[in-house]
């Protein structure tokens, strides 16, 4: 049981029942069935929303469309690619009313609810600011999250289990192909293979093969282990990072704690084109990762970071970009590495922003416009 929880991230995928809670709106009249929830288990599922600046600037919110106690998050990127989480504490009706979020350090966001619609108008930590939505094929997304917590059985000392799982699906109002493919690719561990279920919210909050694996056989086996450890474990945050006419960029986060100092993360991008559905590796973008002038110019930026020097890595010398876990913006393309890959646990992730003019003399020609 031990190696169950101490797997790698990059193996965190243990994809289980997702469903839907009894105050889910109708879709077309259609009538859902209503899961029965235990009093462990949540469901929740939100309305998935990318909006972007003039300045590059973007948020990604998500709107709970269910009763849950939580209305949703705002996901907020700054030019820098600084990410700051807003918890929605107040939400109008759809498409009217305004929202009120509080960010984990005490940033607030206030403005209209968020649409494509219409400019997202916004007060970000008292900056003004307007987003609005992209042309694109993609109206949004949905995500359906599901959770499971318990304690163990022991009185002098119980330990606390939870973990999260989520559906997300792009928006596929047009029926494409493509996006068929990319929403089945971002799914493929939950074992679907037939797409239309995405485009049938009815099919999705019910779909059986999801729900009926319940999170109870694996916490039974935790209590019976010999290994006895605080656990909660979650892949279900996901959001956009950029959107156009032709690519998506998505992100999900990982995490997993067993116990100790912290827990373990990790953050998976991955780039589509709308065109093919096929997902992009950053060999296909780039011309030679080996080029030097590009991995110093790499170097550069990872050093002007604020608050770190050359010792707040391993070796820059070592650096290669070769299977990076790269994802676009619309101002440029952003270079990402996780705890431990150059640097210590306490850096955190390391992300560079290379603006669209520094990086596209070392695309592929094919894809000198990807930020179009």
């Amino acid at each position: 049981m031990k190696a169950l929880f101490l797997i790698a991230l990059s193996s965190l995928f243990i994809f289980v029942s997702c469903g839907n809670s009894n105050n889910i709106q109708k879709e077309n009249t259609a009538e859902i069935t209503q899961l029965n929830l235990s009093e462990n288990e949540k469901a929740n599922n939100y309305d998935v929303v990318y909006l972007v600046s003039d300045a590059g600037e973007y948020i990604n919110s998500e709107i709970a469309q269910n009763e849950s106690g939580n209305f949703g998050f705002v996901y907020y990127r700054d030019i820098n690619q600084n990410l700051n989480i807003f918890n929605v504490t107040k939400a109008g009706e759809l498409d009217e009313g305004n929202i009120t979020a509080l960010s984990y350090d005490n940033k607030t966001l206030e403005g209209n609810f968020p649409s494509i619609a219409y400019p997202f108008v916004a007060k970000i930590d008292g900056k003004e600011m307007i987003f609005k939505a992209t042309k694109t094929p993609v109206t949004g997304a949905k995500i359906i999250e599901y959770s499971y917590s318990n304690i163990s059985p022991k009185t002098d000392d119980p330990r606390v289990f939870q973990f999260k799982t989520a559906i997300f699906a792009l928006n596929n109002d047009t029926k494409l192909e493509s996006i068929d493919k990319i929403n089945l690719d971002i799914n493929k561990d939950f074992a679907i293979t037939d797409a239309s279920i995405f485009n049938d919210p009815a099919k999705l909050l019910t779909y059986q093969s999801i729900t009926s694996n319940k999170m109870t056989s694996l916490y039974d086996e935790w209590v019976k282990s010999d290994y006895i450890s605080h656990i909660e474990s979650y892949s279900s945050q996901f959001g956009i990072d950029f959107l156009s006419e032709k690519f998506v960029s998505i992100n999900q986060l990982l995490y997993e704690y067993t116990g100790g100092a912290h827990g373990n993360y990790a953050t998976i991008n991955s780039v589509y084109s709308l065109e093919t559905g096929n997902e992009l590796k950053i060999e296909d973008l780039i011309t030679d990762l080996n080029n030097s002038d590009l991995i110093n110019l790499v170097k550069d930026k990872l050093m002007k970071i604020e608050g770190r020097d050359a010792n707040s890595y391993f070796d820059l010398n070592e650096l290669t970009l070769e299977n990076n876990n790269f994802y676009l913006t619309s101002k440029g393309l952003v270079f990402t590495w996780g705890i431990y890959e150059i640097g210590h646990y306490a850096i955190g992730e390391s992300r560079v922003l290379i603006p669209i003019e520094e990086i596209k003399p070392y695309l592929k020609d094919e894809y000198k416009t990807i930020f179009e």
